[in-house]
């Protein structure tokens, strides 16, 4: 059944509720304008206080899983998922759109985490898990772009019409109840339920996927704010190059099983360096094709560098606590996201600057540096592990 052609397609279908939020972004001005006397905290916290509410959902998939089938769960989520996103805009009352966007933060945080953990335990040869973490990744940046392009046009006449593109879910829904197998829960076995998590191993994956996310988010985030600063292009150019990093993950993580294959304990590494190039190049002077083509070799890092933090983390942990432990990275993953722009802060305070180019700099060698002590690091430990002294 794990080698089915229908499973791994549900499984990639999926991920259309991990890019919820994509509907919703290209349609903010128009919810804006919908409620011109609300307070703009709330209108805020329609956009981003999903994160917030799809960080419980994750962490409770995590507890579930030892006592529920994760196809049970999956289906839940979706099931609470159609509810919050489909009937969002039945009613043009902000308190009513706030509350059904944080029921679709709180079911979408479920997704990342039960889609992983199911990957993990169908798929237990590394190389066979490799291809379908990277794929999964990609499926999700191939959706992004879908739901973006969609939900704008759709918006353009009414706000609610971008709502629509969520009754996708539905047949995504009936997907999981047909094609996904009834795993056995993870605490079913007694004899597995003894191991322990090691704390250490999984503490520094998580902090590691902390600092990755934060740093990148920082050109995602503030791209349109450099552009501007640079004077290059306007609004629509901000979108197409930031784009290009949406396509360059997505590329990264289609190809990321022989990657990590041909790579294995340098995978990341590999993403530090090249981040490290990209933020450098962008710190000085650039015309707009440089700024893509690092945009695009960014997009590419992130998706290295991300993927390999949940292949890595599900190979260092028992069975009983995978989805736990793919909870917490999906945690760390949504921290660094909302700490990026204080980073960008304290970089700008660090370097006595108000502008964003200085900042790259700055990056770019944190991430050389990150990645010089990885590889370092890397070729330490191996040799330990075939016991010749360093």
């Amino acid at each position: 059944m794990r080698n089915s052609s229908l499973l791994k397609l549900t499984i990639l279908i999926a991920n259309f509720a991990c890019m919820a939020d994509m509907v919703i972004i290209p349609a903010a001005g128009g919810i804006f304008a919908a409620f011109p006397d609300a307070d703009p905290k709330l209108l805020d916290l329609i956009l981003t206080g999903p994160m917030l509410a799809s960080i419980a959902g994750s962490l409770l998939c995590g507890f579930l899983a030892r006592y529920f089938s994760k196809k049970y769960i999956l289906i839940g989520a979706y099931v609470l998922f159609i509810i919050g996103s489909c009937g969002g805009a039945w009613f043009a009352n902000i308190y009513y759109v706030l509350v059904m966007r944080m029921i679709v933060g709180f079911a979408y945080g479920f997704v990342p985490t039960g889609i992983f953990a199911l990957v993990s335990e169908l798929y237990e040869e590394e190389e066979e898990r490799s291809v379908m973490v990277g794929l999964v990744t990609a499926s999700v940046a191939i959706w992004g772009i879908i739901l973006a392009c969609i939900s704008g046009f759709l918006a353009v006449d009414d706000w609610r019409y971008s709502y629509y593109v969520y009754y996708a879910a539905i047949p995504i829904l009936l997907m999981l109840v047909v094609f996904l197998p009834k795993t056995p829960p993870e605490g079913c076995n007694k004899e597995v339920v003894e191991e322990r998590m090691p704390i250490f191993k999984v503490g520094g994956v998580a902090l590691a996927c902390f600092g990755f996310n934060t740093l990148y988010n920082i050109v995602v985030y503030y791209i349109a704010i450099y552009l501007q600063e640079a004077q290059i292009g306007d609004a629509s150019t901000a979108g197409v190059i930031t784009s290009m990093g949406t396509l360059g993950c997505m590329v990264s993580s289609l190809f990321f099983g022989k990657i990590y294959s041909g790579l294995k304990g340098v995978t990341a590494a590999v993403a530090y360096i090249a981040m490290a190039v990209a933020f450098i190049i962008l710190s000085h002077p650039a015309d707009i094709w440089t700024i893509g083509a690092m945009c695009l070799l960014t997009g590419a890092a992130f998706g290295i560098g991300i993927n390999y933090y949940y292949m890595h983390s599900s190979m260092i942990v028992p069975p009983s606590i995978i989805s736990l432990v793919m909870a917490i990275i999906a945690i760390a993953m949504n921290l660094g996201t909302f700490a990026s722009s204080y980073a960008l802060t304290l970089f700008q305070t660090i370097m006595h600057v108000r502008t964003i180019a200085p900042t790259f700099l700055y990056v770019g060698v944190i991430f050389g540096i990150w990645g010089v002590l990885s590889i370092t690091s890397t070729k330490f430990f191996a040799k330990k592990s075939d016991g010749i002294e360093v």
